[in-house]
């Protein structure tokens, strides 16, 4: 004797999310795994900059070894080279501004 589908089943089926609500848990899901990524990444950055400091290195380029200015670390608290440098580096990176 065969009972319906349903029957077997029963809440599991009524459980599954409609289609739209799938797709914006699954967005809402890559939005927080960018956003997770995006705080970490800012996070290295800071601790990267606060051991610069702590070397007496903040401030100076990685790149050509000048100082890196003022307003652009106002602006990038944590930038390592300056703007000259930084552009070089992201175009031998394939990185884009």
């Amino acid at each position: 004797m065969h009972r319906p589908l349903n029957d077997v089943v029963g809440g599991v089926i009524t459980g599954i999310p409609e289609e739209t609500d799938l797709a914006q848990a699954l967005s809402d899901r890559e939005t927080s795994d960018l956003l997770v990524h995006l705080l970490d990444e800012n996070r290295e950055q800071v601790e990267r900059a606060l051991e610069r400091l702590r070397e007496g290195a903040y401030g100076v380029c990685e790149g050509c070894g000048r100082r890196i200015p003022e307003a652009r670390l106002r602006y990038q608290p944590a930038a390592t080279r300056c703007v000259e440098c930084q552009s070089h580096w992201d175009r031998l990176n394939g990185r884009t501004a």
